[in-house]
């Protein structure tokens, strides 16, 4: 990280400090950093993913689930990818706040999305697990045309049913099912961009999740100096201690993977694939073990309101199962290896 993003980085996570998941985005806004990804020509700051490496960490510091990653990293890189005039709508739309929910980036959630060319294009199919989908301004969507993997944007009014539900982290999902619903096409095969965005979108997670782990970890030392059993601190006992040094460990491990893989973003595709596949699975296993060892050692205070403990953990819970299981990856990473 360069002395420019160090600076970004520690001037919002003093700026998000006294702010919740419901007023972050906004703070963000008035920061100027929702337009990261969006071009120059458009309203916004040209840049890549991988300098909005400084936001999550610091929207994981403060463990505030925003719309950050889905519209101003994925939806921007598709759209600018997309190179269209109703694209680069949306993107003058998002430099200037606007929220895009994104529909079917992850294979698995497609749930038979299809598109068809009539008179005009229509989507049929459910796509599950839309991430703030009720409260978007604009709504994409990866659906199969012949074949090959389209990005769609959906008109405003367009048909869909849904079935909201909130998330453990506290953001709300959809599962929108579209019916003959017409859509504007954006890109016929979006198979190169989808895969380069998905894996930047996974970069962009395993930051997060590190700057989370960081906060569990120090957290975790701090009450571990302030509860007491059998008349002294725990963190005077040594099985603690070694539970300490090894959820430190965990941590560092995340934070280097996740670093590796911003940095191997902008090489080859199958250098790319790798280390993006290897940072996923380490923050799969290291977020859960950090986690758990700050919940244990807290004690029933680890799930209270008033402590970030449990809500850092339960967003690691969710990014452990974002764009593919630690399973999924450690598959990939050594069928990629094996290629």
């Amino acid at each position: 990280m360069n002395d420019e993003q160090a600076l970004l980085r520690s001037s919002l996570i003093g700026r998000l400090a006294s702010h919740n998941s419901e007023t972050a985005w906004r703070e963000l806004l008035d920061a100027g950093v929702c337009g990261i990804c969006v071009p120059e020509a458009l309203g916004g700051l040209g840049m890549t993913a991988a300098d909005a490496a400084p936001v999550m960490e610091a929207v994981g510091e403060h463990c505030l689930p925003t719309p950050f990653l889905e519209t101003c990293i994925v939806a921007a890189r598709l759209l600018t990818f997309a190179q269209c005039p109703e694209g680069d709508e949306v993107l003058r739309a998002i430099s200037s706040g606007a929220r895009v929910a994104v529909a079917g980036l992850d294979s698995k959630l497609r749930g038979g999305l299809r598109a068809a060319l009539n008179r005009e294009w229509v989507i049929n199919g459910t796509a599950r697990l839309v991430l703030d989908a009720d409260d978007a301004d604009f709504v994409l969507v990866v659906a199969s045309n012949t074949g090959s993997p389209g990005l769609f944007l959906m008109p405003d009014g367009f048909n869909c049913s849904r079935r909201t539900f909130p998330t453990i982290d506290g953001r709300s999902a959809a599962d929108l099912t579209f019916e003959q619903a017409p859509a504007i096409l954006l890109t016929k095969d979006a198979t190169f961009i989808l895969g380069l965005v998905s894996d930047e979108a996974l970069a962009c997670l395993a930051v997060e999740a590190a700057a989370l782990m960081r906060r569990l970890v120090r957290d975790t030392v701090s009450y571990s100096k302030q509860r007491e059993q059998f008349g002294q601190a725990i963190a005077r006992f040594q099985v603690v201690q070694h539970r300490l040094v090894d959820m430190h460990i965990q941590a560092r491990r995340a934070g280097a993977i996740s670093r590796r893989a911003m940095t191997e973003l902008s090489g080859t595709e199958s250098e790319r694939k790798s280390a993006v596949s290897a940072a996923k699975a380490t923050i799969g296993q290291a977020g859960r073990y950090v986690g758990q060892q700050a919940i244990q050692l807290h004690g029933g205070m680890g799930m209270s309101m008033e402590l970030a403990v449990g809500r850092c953990f339960k967003r690691l819970t969710v990014i452990e199962g974002e764009l593919g299981s630690t399973d999924d990856h450690l598959q990939r990473y050594a069928a990629n290896l094996g290629a």
